[in-house]
């Protein structure tokens, strides 16, 4: 049986951007592919094809069949009705995909009720174990906000693969994950489906979990084969520069940061309910310097950046920016910037994106001209129009406006949580190097990552968090 046939498919949104044109594509029974490609090459308007969920108004020619049912044209009741059962589909934003009024065990609970079916005794508990939650009936109570958002992607792929599909769609379902993490995920919806269809931007996460793979650019496809050849030996150019970029830079020389500390936190610890995020660290970071935070999922990484940033407060010990506690600081707009975990909602959907980029320098009394917003978009390799709306960015479109936006208020502290995370290879490396810059004119960094080995590459000192400690 063929899992997904993909015959001459040709994308064109409402605006007129054509984002895919003439992909063929045949999936069998048992097999896994993967489609790689930078930003914006159309791998994810490929998966929405597939599962029918392209805005009102696209148009789609060709044909995608999924076990060997025509998706294309097919009425909006049919497509519900083999969501989550025929196809499932781990999102690329899975904090979008989860309803923030409801637990993430009600989200997983979904993948049944929608169907209206019965949720099997313990089943949520126990997929969320297999996915290596602790305390998954605890755990399944809270709600997405109190989640990593990598314990959040674990979530979702237990509820996209709970009716094991015949195809399993995964939109960078392990962008925030360490790799050991991610290799267990992948085995999971290896298990729980017959036939995985992978977007990565991770190659070496690709060549072990994919047999095949397609190379998407400006939305053609300019390279295909086995995993191994393609990737080992690549002859395309695009694909040859998208494996010279996946190859972490290596480990720099630590610089000699001086000066008073921009940002320090001494002795915090971080409660949320029973669970302890954060447990008695100290950290101080000074001008001119790039400290890395890794960790597991779940470890407090995240926590501990909204702490140093000042957008927590800690259940006890102090946050001193600029050599004053946060609880009486009165410091210039944009002296700290955040470039959050989940991109897309931080940035207001209803303005344009001159608008979003132009909101640091105006709070400082300045104006932006849309030039210098183009020029700011070209520093972190976005060629976009700027009076889109985030709503028709690719997550990892997004990722680059947060990170133009965030070096527009010319920081005296920068904390970025997973800034590369949803960001293609070529991409993630231009924009290390642009970090790498702003430190080197004096700005201070905080980057929480999973990426140990190309973190290692840019900073001058990586940090271990477990169980809410820093070693």
């Amino acid at each position: 049986m063929t899992a997904l046939r993909v015959r001459d498919l040709t994308v064109v949104y409402p605006n007129g951007h054509r984002a895919l044109e003439s992909i063929s594509l045949t999936v069998p029974a048992g097999e896994r592919w993967a489609v790689v490609g930078r930003s914006g090459s159309g791998k994810t308007t490929l998966v929405r094809a597939v599962l029918g969920l392209l805005p009102a108004g696209t148009r789609v020619t060709g044909s995608i069949e999924v076990a060997g049912r025509e998706m294309v044209g097919r009425p909006e009741r049919e497509l519900r009705a083999l969501r989550g059962r025929a196809v499932g589909y781990v999102p690329q934003d899975p904090f979008a995909a989860c309803d923030p009024l409801r637990s993430v065990g009600h989200h997983v609970e979904e993948a049944w009720r929608a169907h209206r079916l019965p949720v099997p005794a313990g089943a949520v508990a126990a997929g969320l174990a297999e996915v290596d939650i602790a305390d998954p009936a605890d755990r399944a109570r809270r709600f997405p906000h109190q989640w990593s958002g990598g314990m959040l992607q674990r979530a979702t792929v237990v509820a996209a693969t709970a009716h094991d599909p015949a195809l399993t769609l995964a939109d960078e379902p392990t962008s925030a994950l360490d790799a050991e993490l991610a290799d267990d995920v992948l085995h999971t919806v290896r298990r729980r489906s017959a036939a995985l269809l992978l977007i990565s931007h991770d190659l070496a996460l690709v060549a072990r979990h994919a047999e095949h793979v397609v190379v998407l650019a400006d939305g053609r496809e300019v390279d295909r084969g086995r995993c191994a050849e393609l990737l080992g030996s690549p002859t395309v150019p695009e694909t040859r520069t998208l494996v010279e970029a996946a190859t972490p830079p290596p480990r720099r020389t630590p610089s000699a940061a001086t000066g008073d500390p921009v940002a320090e936190v001494r002795g915090v610890t971080r409660r949320y309910g029973t669970v302890l995020a954060v447990d008695d660290v100290s950290l101080a970071l000074r001008p001119g310097e790039i400290v890395g935070v890794v960790g597991r999922s779940g470890s407090g990484k995240s926590t501990l950046a909204r702490l140093v940033a000042g957008l927590e407060p800690p259940d006890t010990g102090t946050v001193a920016l600029a050599g004053r506690t946060t609880a009486g600081r009165r410091l210039r707009p944009g002296y700290v910037m955040p470039v959050f975990q989940d991109p897309v909602a931080s940035l207001d959907r209803r303005w344009p994106l001159w608008r979003t980029l132009a909101e640091p320098v105006r709070a400082r009394g300045d104006t932006l001209s849309r030039e210098a917003a183009a020029r700011a978009l070209a520093d972190v390799g976005l060629d976009v129009d700027l009076d889109r709306r985030p709503g028709s960015l690719s997550v990892g479109q997004a990722q680059r406006v947060a990170l133009a936006r965030a070096l527009l208020a010319e920081p005296a502290l920068l904390v970025a949580d997973e800034p590369t995370a949803s960001l293609d290879v070529a991409t993630t490396a231009a924009v290390t190097d642009l970090l790498r810059h702003l430190a080197d004119r004096g700005t201070a960094l905080l980057v929480v990552s999973h990426d140990r080995a190309r973190l290692a590459g840019y900073a001058d000192r990586v940090l271990t968090m477990a169980a809410g400690r820093l070693d």
